[in-house]
């Protein structure tokens, strides 16, 4: 099955890589080549209808979420119109599209976990591009498939886990909001199901429409932070040691953007449909930490 990759030196491209290299016959366009560069969404359009892939994966995006409106245009068209031109291009091949998505597309307002069917209202510029990217491929390839996903992290990548080790080097005392929530998610298991869709798609057996995927529970930033240094003081990561995390709001930091508080999402559709029980969120950052420290 030929599928091509976007996004393959990212978090999930790089997961889906390293697991299934073998499985799929990947073409990963790299963003200094002709139609790898999602900012030209024409010369990445033409670059598909040339390949003519069984599938498309589009792991690629446009998220710094603090650079969004300042390079608004940028952002629209690596998280809109390039995913749009891509659903065409599909559309026209009859191949299966996976785009990925964010738990950003919602307001962050409540405590209940966002359906997929539950109004999008983002509070930024990021969630704004992101969420009229979902608009647009679902308008151009109905047989689409969207993934959103929340608080992704994999070793040897820029995320929060990283930020906070690193801040955690340089700094005695951490601030860590307590008000946003979320599932810190595995790349790697982002992956396991992103195979799992292309094989009930190679089975004929498609998904398509918008789904969420996250490892299983909740937590705030503050406790992600606080299981990250127990394990690397477990780990014996001398860094680590005699180091403090502060509770902070996230109305206390002067950010360009805002963020939405509750990021919670909803994964029962997905698990149901594809017969799956995502790890605890503590296990799967467990293996992630484990990777980390091997490396430092």
């Amino acid at each position: 099955m030929k599928v091509v990759l976007f996004g393959a030196g990212g978090q999930v491209g790089s997961s889906l890589l390293e697991l299934f290299r073998d499985d799929f016959d990947w073409v990963c366009p790299q963003k200094q080549q002709f139609g790898g560069d999602l900012l030209y969404p024409e010369a990445v359009y033409r670059y598909l209808l040339c390949e003519q892939p069984e599938a498309i994966i589009n792991a690629a995006a446009f998220t710094a979420v603090d650079k969004a409106s300042r390079y608004l245009c940028e952002a629209q068209t690596v998280n809109a119109e390039a995913p749009a031109l891509m659903a065409q291009a599909a559309s026209e091949l009859g191949a299966y599209f996976v785009h990925l998505s964010t738990d950003y597309v919602f307001n962050g307002n409540g405590e209940k976990a966002w359906k997929e069917s539950d109004q999008k209202n983002p509070v930024n510029a990021y969630g704004k591009t992101k969420a009229e990217g979902e608009d647009l491929v679902l308008k151009h390839d109905f047989q689409a498939l969207i993934l959103r996903l929340s608080w992704l992290h994999a070793p040897g990548h820029l995320n929060f886990v990283s930020s906070f080790c690193k801040r955690l080097q340089e700094q005695s005392e951490v601030s860590v909001v307590t008000d946003q929530w979320g599932s810190p998610t595995s790349a790697r298991d982002v992956a396991e199901v992103i195979n799992l869709l292309l094989s009930k798609d190679k089975n004929g057996t498609p998904l398509h429409g918008i789904y969420h995927f996250a490892n299983q529970g909740f937590c705030s930033r503050y406790e992600c932070a606080q299981y990250i240094l127990r394990v690397l003081k477990e780990a014996g990561i001398s860094w680590a040691s005699n180091k403090n995390i502060v509770r902070a709001k996230t109305a206390d930091y002067l950010s360009s953007e805002p963020r939405p508080l509750n990021c919670r999402l909803d994964t029962q559709k997905l698990c149901s449909q594809l017969s799956i029980a995502p790890r605890p969120w503590q296990e799967a950052l467990g293996a992630t930490l484990k990777h980390y420290c091997q490396e430092i």
